[in-house]
């Protein structure tokens, strides 16, 4: 394969587990996958996996230790196939288990980074 060629192929970005995977919800569109890089108490930046135009309005479904979290969210920023969202009113129960979800990632982020 030439190196024009392995640019122009698909990237592939493997999923760790459910809790990096998000479902973007849009209103009389097709859902859409993406992994989670990244996640605040006011946003989340997801790498989508396929080519969509997204901006917008959109609930995100977050996965949590086995449950499912909708998430009100509005497109602010989209580079290529990463889209930045911020979250818009969440429900005090999501904001419960967002932090919850970003303790359990620090925790498990201090965990693997003792290994090295």
């Amino acid at each position: 394969m030439s190196v024009q060629d392995k640019r122009r192929s698909e990237r592939v970005i493997p999923f760790v587990s459910d809790e990096e995977v998000i479902v973007i919800h849009r209103e009389g569109k097709k859902n859409i996958l993406g992994k989670m890089m990244d996640l605040s108490e006011v946003g989340t930046l997801i790498y989508v996996l396929e080519d969509a135009e997204i901006s917008g309005s959109a609930e995100l479904s977050i996965y949590h230790q086995g449950k499912v979290l909708r998430v009100p969210a509005e497109a602010v920023r989209k580079n290529g196939r990463l889209v930045a969202f911020e979250f818009v009113n969440p429900s005090p129960e999501s904001v419960s288990e967002i932090q919850s979800k970003l303790i359990r990632m620090k925790v498990e982020w201090m965990r693997l980074s003792r290994r090295g």
